[in-house]
């Protein structure tokens, strides 16, 4: 495990995020909101950094945080240019 890159935690602290049509469905249907979500990976540890093999971006980051409550979130995203540099949220869950 490693420190959540600088790159990433500037623009999820900037709330630049934007997430898959996954991500969005797990915000509107699940337990958890956009603010866990951004908690966690401020808080979190990257635990696996693996190339994008749609090239969309050079790497793809699975990140595991503790939520607002306290539970753990993996999350997995990666930087991309969109009109401007965001970091793309694909997928996340409670961790197990």
């Amino acid at each position: 495990m490693f420190s959540v890159p600088e790159q990433i935690l500037d623009l999820v602290n900037r709330r630049q995020v934007i997430f898959s049509g996954k991500a969005r469905y797990q915000l509107d249907t699940g337990e958890f909101d956009t603010d866990d979500l951004i908690y966690s990976i401020l808080h979190g540890q990257v635990v696996k950094k693996e190339r994008d093999e749609l090239r969309t971006s050079r790497y793809k980051y699975t990140i595991i945080g503790k939520s607002i409550s306290g539970k753990s979130l993996y999350s997995c995203g990666k930087v991309v240019e969109l009109l401007d540099r965001n970091y793309f949220i694909l997928t996340f869950h409670e961790a197990r």
